[in-house]
């Protein structure tokens, strides 16, 4: 039996493992729960985006998110 894995979980496991929690986590969700949104943040997540319903707007959303984090943004490795 397949269990669904929430993206708090996910989020929890990346930001304590000591090889993947320096890596930028960005909480994409329908979620627009005041809670969530703290509990991403509070658990090290970068960037909390509730995504567009539109197919359209989705898409410019992703372009959008795609090139600050990775043309804009520094990281302190590349």
């Amino acid at each position: 039996m397949l269990r669904t894995i929430r993206g708090i979980e996910v989020l929890k496991v990346i930001k304590t493992d000591p090889v993947l929690k320096m890596q930028p986590v960005i909480m994409l969700t329908s979620s627009r729960e005041e809670s969530d949104l703290i509990q991403s943040y509070s658990l090290g997540a970068n960037a909390y985006v509730v995504k567009p319903v539109d197919f359209k707007e989705f898409v410019e959303a992703i372009k959008l998110i795609g090139g600050f984090w990775a043309l804009i943004n520094e990281r302190p490795f590349k």
